[in-house]
């Protein structure tokens, strides 16, 4: 491989990292706010513990979740 290939690779793997940081961005924007995945999950009788294990966060980072705090 010569240095321009190379220096091609790099970037479409820094473009392609980017994309996938975009998208996991938006699932994580899913689980959070009123209108959030974690909200609907308290809404409809789940509990803490049970969200925390689904969702594989801690039991205190869904609760920040529901709340809205970062």
């Amino acid at each position: 491989m010569d240095e321009h290939e190379a220096l091609e690779r790099i970037a479409a793997n820094r473009h392609k990292r980017d994309e996938h940081t975009a998208a996991i961005a938006a699932l994580d924007e899913e689980l959070a706010g009123p209108d959030g995945l974690v909200r609907a999950a308290f809404d409809a009788g789940a509990t803490g513990p049970r969200i925390a294990s689904v969702a594989r966060l801690s039991k205190q980072r869904v609760y920040q979740v529901r709340d809205g705090v970062r």
